[in-house]
């Protein structure tokens, strides 16, 4: 069957759909026929400010899920007809024929999980990448012990500070961290408090309060023995910034690189950026990484252990593409991933 995708012709341009190639996988690697796209910051960032060197024209998107067309040599434990998720990380991320916005795309083995048939592809897609992320940011980068398969690990006496417990990466790290035995402080709107209480313990502040109220309360709270901050825009940043300085320096981790109208961040204060799901690609981080996407991720969504990230339905597949990420350089929907269905197709 022909293959389309939403290409980007260069750097800063608008996306289209055009014919793409229906690729022949080769070692560890499996084509697999997309039924859901997730949408990621990353991928509006790129495509409106060019913040990435990539080659060009290229596909984007680096999470989706689907079923298994065919598998290349090497591949086992996967077989035509299997339900996935994947994402595209390291050298595939150079590499259009890897890339989420078209209806087949090759997965790399090693960041492709096998997902039980019964979790939506929607739920699958949304949360394998932002999973990955987190994964690595709390337990490679800020040391985290993994939390169990079922139950609650007993408890750590440390404090780790979640900024934006709504968001698409927040919720799961919120869960990750108090099952993992963590106290967990986060933030979040009025709007979306319940939805984080329901996640795990925690302690939520009310991140709409005026910034020095927002401040005030996470000196409060404080001090916290691990910061992810999982919104990375310029007013959490400047926020966070304030924070530390206020202690009279520190460091922590962010999500998101800087962005035009970040303030500038001072010498003793260290805002952490990395490609969190590269580190996978690491040997020394191969057990963690075959537990997240071997057992974590497909048993979590399958057990009710991790919670899918919330997703908005976008309909009139890959047309579509470029009012998803306008929407996403817009603020998004707060809370949940964009997703779309390649194969559908737009109202006449």
């Amino acid at each position: 069957m022909a293959n389309q995708a939403s290409w980007i012709p260069a750097p800063t341009k608008q996306v289209s759909v055009g014919p793409a190639e229906t690729y022949t996988p080769g070692p560890n690697e499996l084509l697999v026929k997309i039924n859901s796209v997730a949408f990621t910051p990353i991928e509006a960032k790129i495509q409106k400010f060019g913040t990435h060197p990539i080659p060009y024209p290229n596909i984007l998107g680096t999470s989706y899920s689907g079923t298994v067309e065919t598998v290349g040599e090497g591949v086992t434990g996967f077989a035509k007809g299997d339900h996935v998720a994947a994402i595209r990380s390291g050298k595939t991320l150079a590499d259009p024929r890897f890339g989420g916005y078209q209806k087949f795309a090759l997965a790399p083995l090693n960041s492709t999980a096998k997902i039980p048939k019964s979790v939506p592809f929607n739920g699958s897609s949304s949360t394998i990448i932002n999973l990955a992320a987190i994964t690595s940011a709390l337990s490679i980068h800020l040391g985290l012990e993994r939390p169990p398969l079922s139950g609650t690990a007993s408890p750590k006496n440390k404090k780790v500070l979640i900024y934006g417990g709504s968001s698409s990466c927040g919720g799961l790290a919120v869960k990750y961290a108090s099952t993992a035995g963590y106290e967990v402080i986060t933030t979040s709107s009025s709007r979306n408090k319940d939805f984080v209480q329901s996640l795990g313990p925690a302690t939520i502040i009310d991140h709409e309060q005026d910034p020095a109220s927002v401040v005030a309360d996470l000196k409060k709270y404080g001090p916290y023995d691990a910061v992810l901050d999982t919104i990375g825009l310029p007013g959490p940043t400047a926020i966070l910034v304030e924070y530390f300085e206020s202690l009279g320096g520190g460091a922590y981790n962010t999500m998101i690189p800087p962005i035009p109208g970040t303030r500038a961040i001072p010498d003793n204060v260290k805002r952490i950026f990395a490609p969190y799901s590269f580190a996978f690609d690491e040997p020394e981080h191969k057990p963690l990484a075959q537990w997240l996407y071997e057992e974590y991720l497909p048993k979590g969504l399958e057990s009710g252990l991790i919670v899918p990230t919330r997703q908005h339905v976008v309909t009139g597949g890959l047309e579509k593409a470029q009012e998803v990420l306008d929407l996403m350089n817009e603020g998004g929907v707060s809370g949940k991933k964009l997703v779309l269905d390649p194969w559908e197709t737009s109202a006449p």
